[in-house]
């Protein structure tokens, strides 16, 4: 019997069951009633629960190995730390009116030992987890090693795939760049009549294509052809396009002469300079000319387009839909035929009408 309960020990039996309340073996009353009440479900816990965790681990020690030695210490540091229990004194002592704070001692050094417990459980199951995940990580990397070894082969398959991929678009590209080289690329887009088309039904064909598109955009930026009645000089055409953006002119010496275009931004110098440098090549052309009837034809061009013929019969221009509606209105025009919304002029073959065309 410990020496508190041998001091507090009274002499009469009957005094020990009086107004001070009944003698407790595990410490003052109250308090240890709760305590030792939750100490005895964590005590089944634990016969319970820690020879199926011994069990798991020995599982996981036999499956990792080496491993498996890490997280079995562990466990057993914390079933050691569970069993060592603090001792309780079994002899009954008596708690007086003289003795609350000793109570409350008592109470709480049992839900302290009670909390340290649950947190060593907790300690085991996350052991216990780290264990097992550890172990199935261990028998996934035989497979990840495995298949990293397939995917390094079908990754050098894919390499090599890709590898051809590159080797082709770059042949391709050399082959436009060799392309380029050689000539220009012939346009996808023909903006003209066809062959067998009737003037007037090209006409009424363009007028009513350009109507739909001034309704749908009137503001939209389109190319167009522009073909005109009758051949003009480049004063003339001046006047008649004075007021759009000129980017191409088509001329000929009439009624035969070779047809000929020409890039322009100033449609009166740029123009001038296309009539200048096709009277050279006409005058070149009669020179080398073994025909008479040939040099002299050549001869008789080249001295009229540098006079300023009336040689110029279309022209390409770039203005809002609703603008080339309104060129359509003008006198000297034939036909305003627009190109496709969106369409640059490298990609587009202007075809114009010839004036002498029915």
């Amino acid at each position: 019997m410990s020496p508190r309960a041998q001091g507090a020990a009274p002499a009469d039996p009957d005094a020990a069951a009086g107004d001070d309340g009944p003698v407790c073996g595990d410490g003052p009353a109250g308090a240890p009633g709760a305590s030792s009440g939750l100490l005895g479900l964590l005590d089944r816990v634990d016969d319970a629960a820690l020879p199926a965790i011994g069990r798991v681990l020995n599982w996981a020690q036999a499956g990792l190995g080496s491993v498996g030695d890490r997280p079995w210490a562990g466990a057993r540091r914390a079933h050691a730390a569970v069993t060592a229990r603090v001792a309780v004194d079994d002899a009954p002592v008596a708690v007086t009116g003289a003795e609350p704070r000793a109570a409350r001692g008592w109470a709480a050094a049992g839900v302290l030992e009670a909390a340290f417990r649950v947190v060593v459980l907790g300690l085991v199951v996350l052991i216990v987890v780290g264990a097992v995940t550890t172990m199935l990580r261990g028998s996934d990397s035989g497979g990840a090693t495995s298949g990293s070894g397939s995917g390094s082969g079908s990754g050098a398959a894919g390499s090599a795939v890709s590898q051809s991929g590159i080797a082709d678009a770059a042949a391709d590209a050399d082959a436009d760049d060799a392309g380029a080289a050689a000539g220009p690329v012939e346009p996808g887009i023909v903006v003209g009549p066809a062959a067998g088309d009737a003037a007037g039904a090209y006409a009424d064909r363009t007028r009513s294509e350009l109507e739909s598109l001034s309704a749908a955009a009137p503001a939209a930026d389109l190319y167009a052809v522009v073909s005109l009645t009758a051949y003009q000089t480049p004063a003339e055409l001046v006047r008649t396009l004075a007021d759009y953006r000129v980017t191409e002119v088509f001329f000929r010496v009439p009624p035969d002469g070779a047809e000929t275009s020409a890039n322009v931004r100033d449609p009166v110098a740029d123009v001038e300079s296309a009539f200048d440098s096709a009277a050279d090549a006409a005058e070149t052309l009669g020179r080398e000319d073994t025909d008479a009837v040939a040099a002299q034809r050549a001869h008789l061009e080249a001295m009229a387009l540098r006079a300023r013929c009336g040689c110029l019969y279309a022209a390409v221009v770039r203005a809002p839909a609703e603008r080339l509606l309104e060129l359509t209105r003008r006198g000297p025009v034939r036909t305003v035929h627009p190109a496709p919304p969106g369409s640059s002029p490298s990609a587009v073959r202007f075809v114009p009408l010839d004036p002498v065309r029915s």
